[in-house]
């Protein structure tokens, strides 16, 4: 565990340095002239050193707050230069705030959202219909069964009106990386747009890509499509990034100012009354801001059960090798406890490498080695299975299943 959490600060140290070179060398290029390119790498800089700071403890912890504090001392220098106006906004906003309580009246804040981002970028953010439904989704029975519901209870807007119930769902989707979250919130948009929802999907890392001043902007707009296209279903995948937290130590101006500017959008829906699902889903759910996590159904997303990891190997080799006689992707599923969907693809891309490898020395010729596989002469075994699992290391989830079974006990006490 030492050894993941060294290896995680070192990578996240090494690109924040390398985004730190990359403005240095904007700057440089543009014979020493401040641009919105600069301020964009020193912006995601920013991002991953107040990462490294929360996940500090100690001299560490102070060195790395210190290292934030200059950054933000550098942004706040370009923004002066490439967008003073972006500036005056903030500090506008700044003392609205003051007068607002856990953010629930961020509506009220201006940021900027008059300026629309291209259109060509707004069309991206409509989804055509993802190809697989609930019935390609192995597992997760309880969370199938609670969006049924919610796709059944959406089909009932008279009685829903008549019980005064509000119209808008949200959902808060939390788990490792590579339990299947986007997959099942992809088949459930597909159900929803069977009864002619409109889809809108966009990552947090899309947003915070763009310019300086330009992230609020895109932030607003999207609730804004959304408003306008309902019903419809918005999926905000790395909610973390652009609805960060306010309270995490030394947080930079501009993600405090995404953090108002998404609260602003997701108010501005809630109060229009609208046929609209929001989901938003994450990793790092202590990385969210608490005036979000106060109006969303948190749903944990577990690692692939016995049954979905079956299906999962069935899926990707039942067509191309059939196994020896007393093996079995039961047998599989049940030697693969906590792997997730992105071992399982790495574990089976193994699997088909070894037997490329000794299905074209027994049956020299490629032609050969393929009517050998759809004929059953060449098998899968056990023993196969076993070597390459012997030498195959899943991805560490100790420490992040810590993490998040931590944060949702204290979630689950402040709700209480």
């Amino acid at each position: 565990m030492e050894d993941s959490y060294i290896k995680k600060m070192n990578m996240k140290e090494n690109i924040c340095m390398e985004l730190m070179q990359k403005a240095d060398e904007e700057y440089i290029k543009n014979n020493h002239q401040h641009t919105k390119q600069e301020c964009a790498y020193l912006q995601q800089a920013a991002t991953l050193r107040s990462e490294l700071a929360s996940m500090s403890i100690g001299e560490e912890r102070a060195y790395q707050q210190r290292k934030l504090n200059e950054l933000n001392r550098k942004i706040t220098k370009v923004i002066m230069e490439v967008d003073p106006e972006f500036m005056k906004r903030y500090k506008e906003n700044k003392q609205k705030e003051k007068h607002l309580k856990n953010g629930s009246g961020a509506g009220k804040a201006d940021t900027g959202g008059k300026e629309k981002p291209l259109d060509e970028s707004i069309a991206s953010w409509f989804k055509e219909a993802p190809k697989h439904s609930f019935a390609d989704v192995s597992g997760m029975h309880e969370l199938k069964e609670q969006l049924k519901e919610c796709i059944a209870n959406a089909q009932l807007k008279n009685l829903e009106d008549y019980l005064k119930m509000k119209k808008l769902h949200s959902y808060f989707f939390i788990g490792p990386p590579g339990c299947g979250k986007t997959y099942i919130i992809e088949a459930f948009a597909h159900e929803l747009m069977d009864k002619n929802y409109t889809y809108l999907s966009l990552a947090g890392s899309d947003i915070l890509s763009r310019y300086v001043g330009e992230a609020e902007k895109i932030v607003t707009r999207l609730f804004e499509e959304a408003e306008n296209h309902t019903p419809c279903i918005i999926f905000i995948d790395e909610i973390d990034g652009v609805c960060k937290n306010r309270s995490l130590p030394n947080l930079p101006e501009y993600a405090a100012s995404i953090t108002t500017a998404f609260l602003t959008g997701y108010n501005r829906i809630n109060s229009s009354d609208k046929d609209i699902i929001f989901i938003g889903a994450t990793n790092y759910p202590n990385q969210v801001d608490d005036a979000m996590l106060d109006r969303v159904e948190l749903v944990r997303v577990p690692f692939p059960d016995l049954d979905a990891r079956k299906r999962a190997f069935s899926h990707s080799l039942k067509e191309i090798i059939s196994l020896e006689e007393d093996f079995s992707y039961d047998e599989m599923a049940e030697k693969t406890e906590k792997y997730n969907y992105r071992d399982i693809d790495r574990m089976v891309s193994r699997i088909k490498k070894e037997i490329l490898k000794q299905v074209i020395h027994q049956y020299p010729g490629e032609q050969n080695a393929i009517e050998a596989l759809k004929a059953g002469k060449f098998l899968l075994t056990r023993e196969m299975f076993d070597k390459i699992q012997e030498d195959f290391l899943p991805t560490p989830k100790d420490e992040i299943e810590k993490e998040l079974d931590e944060w949702e006990r204290r979630f689950k006490k402040g709700i209480e």
